[in-house]
């Protein structure tokens, strides 16, 4: 296959394509698979092809699903099979993927041509046959679809050089666009829709089952997609385990219920987290709750341009010091929001406010920041997903942060 006319990227316009007619699809069929406007795929092309080019590169191989839909919008939920997607230094990107994937990616005007793996091909294999011959090409080494014995292989079989690329398209990622920030605001729609609904599921005599499909329900029915890793609903004392999830557990009268969530739309992703007592919250729940709202309220206020990402965590931290509570906390007190797919809904790996971090605030870099607090007997979270502004923060998740007491 040969793909011409690299100038038309920089134009913002699809390329003429020669392509292998037994692969080709009709791209018209499911045009409306393209998520984002077409110009704006084939500027992104063209600006990493343009890294590319400055690093003296063949191309960039690209493993992680985020990636390959930021850049082209191809996006799929056999992610769980060997796939790679080849930025060539001139053309549109080349897919290695498994046959069943092939016309969902060909569908997209923003894919030159599908390479089908078969169910009895060694994917390895079939993706060094498509590399091109001599020349370097970058890999993302760092990827976890890429594994440890795939990378073997892939360098032992394949007649080019690779050299680590990791980063290359995060750096182009950092920031939002116009197009990723208004999915996230419809994202954060989403998932005030669910929590509300979660919260209103929480009472003596429910299932934590109950309040999580609430909260699926509610967020879905308001324009969700999958979300890239399950919610989170505990209750009574197994609020106190981070990362625990519902079991059919009856919710009784002085139970914690800790709910977090997320909505999606165009894999663009926010968050949020809520808390709900049953019956009246001890002093402690009390303190808790008031605790992390403050930290919240603290991160909101220092959240803005120019900022660093340590600085602003350890004035987050302040508080909770000051009462004693700090050794409840136990993680960072934000991190990079924007793509996902599973195992994670986070780009935290991208950048994130914790400790000591140098890593300084811009415009458009948006966070969950995600105040929790794990006792000995219960857990709590108060959280929100949030927009640096111009001149300082935009919450997107927009919900009563108050502890729920329910009657």
């Amino acid at each position: 296959m040969r793909v011409r006319h690299n100038h038309a990227l920089k134009q913002g316009k699809r390329p003429t394509v020669s392509t292998d007619t037994t692969l080709a699809a009709d791209r018209r069929i499911w045009r409306d698979e393209l998520p984002f406007d077409e110009a704006l795929l084939c500027h992104r092309i063209a600006t990493l092809q343009a890294d590319i080019a400055a690093r003296g590169l063949t191309g960039l191989l690209l493993f992680d699903p985020e990636n390959m839909f930021w850049l082209t919008g191809y996006q799929t939920i056999g992610y769980f099979t060997f796939q790679a997607m080849l930025l060539p230094r001139e053309g549109l990107p080349v897919l290695v993927t498994r046959v069943v994937n092939r016309d969902l990616a060909l569908a997209l005007p923003t894919i030159g041509t599908a390479v089908a793996i078969f169910d009895t091909d060694d994917p390895i294999t079939v993706l060094a046959d498509a590399l091109p011959t001599g020349g370097r090409i970058g890999l993302e080494t760092t990827s976890r679809y890429l594994s440890v014995h795939d990378h073997r292989q892939l360098v032992a079989s394949a007649a080019v050089a690779f050299e680590d690329c990791n980063g290359l398209i995060e750096m182009r990622r950092r920031t939002k666009g116009p197009e990723a920030i208004e999915r996230m605001r419809r994202a954060a729609t989403a998932v005030e829709a669910g929590m509300a609904a979660a919260l209103a599921a929480v009472k003596p005599g429910a299932r934590d089952n109950d309040v999580a499909a609430a909260l699926y329900h509610g967020s879905i029915a308001a324009g969700s997609e999958y979300i890239g890793h399950p919610p989170m609903v505990v209750s009574g004392p197994r609020s106190a385990l981070c990362f625990a999830l519902w079991r059919r557990r009856t919710i009784a009268r002085g139970d914690v219920v800790l709910i977090e969530g997320a909505g999606c739309v165009d894999r663009y992703h926010a968050m949020m987290a809520r808390t709900a007592v049953v019956g009246p919250p001890t002093d402690e729940q009390k303190a808790s709750a008031e605790a992390l709202t403050a930290l919240l309220e603290t991160a909101v206020a220092t959240i803005r341009p120019g900022e660093t990402a340590g600085e602003i965590d350890r004035r987050c931290r302040e508080g909770l010091e000051k009462l004693g509570l700090a050794k409840y906390f136990k993680s960072r007190t934000a991190y990079g929001i924007g793509i996902g797919f599973p195992p994670n809904w986070a780009e935290g790996h991208i950048y994130a406010i914790r400790p000591d971090d140098e890593t300084v605030l811009e415009e458009n870099m948006t966070f969950h920041v995600i105040p929790t607090m794990f006792r000995e007997d219960f857990g709590m979270a108060i959280s929100d997903s949030v927009r640096v502004s111009a001149t300082g923060c935009e919450v997107l998740t927009r919900y009563p942060r108050d502890l729920v007491v329910v009657d």
